[in-house]
């Protein structure tokens, strides 16, 4: 039997990159999410959106890169999104990740993988670190 002292978590994180024609605010996110004002989910969505506007200036977990380049969105959230990434210059491109232990609205949006893709709007959600 093995027993391990010190640390122990079992906190997820995803890393995610969004790529858009517009700079990120929270309003603007949270449009782009499908959040409703008035909806059921309209304070989760705010809180959402808010956790995930905080989180940019913390980087990707597990990867110590400052800037986003083709290489590196290749590596972290392959080649599909280092394309749009390319097609897409003169775009704002932000990345950063959510935890586990954050709110429960972005608790679910961590333990989910998802993408969303328009032609203005790329948020990829794939990079699950469980």
């Amino acid at each position: 039997m093995k027993i391990r002292t010190g640390f122990i978590t079992n906190s997820s994180s995803t890393n995610y990159l969004i790529i858009s024609r517009k700079e990120l605010t929270t309003e603007y996110l949270f449009k782009k999410l499908g959040f409703k004002k008035g909806g059921a989910l309209e304070k989760q969505g705010w809180e959402l959106c808010e956790d995930i506007l905080f989180s940019l200036n913390k980087g990707l977990r597990y990867f110590d890169y400052e800037e986003p380049t083709y290489e590196r969105i290749k590596e972290v959230f392959g080649p599909k999104s280092a394309e749009y990434f390319q097609e897409k210059k003169g775009y704002y491109t932000y990345w950063g990740y959510t935890s586990s232990d954050d709110a429960p609205i972005t608790q679910f949006f961590t333990t989910d993988s998802f993408e969303i893709e328009e032609k203005d709007f790329y948020l990829n959600g794939r990079a699950c670190v469980w």
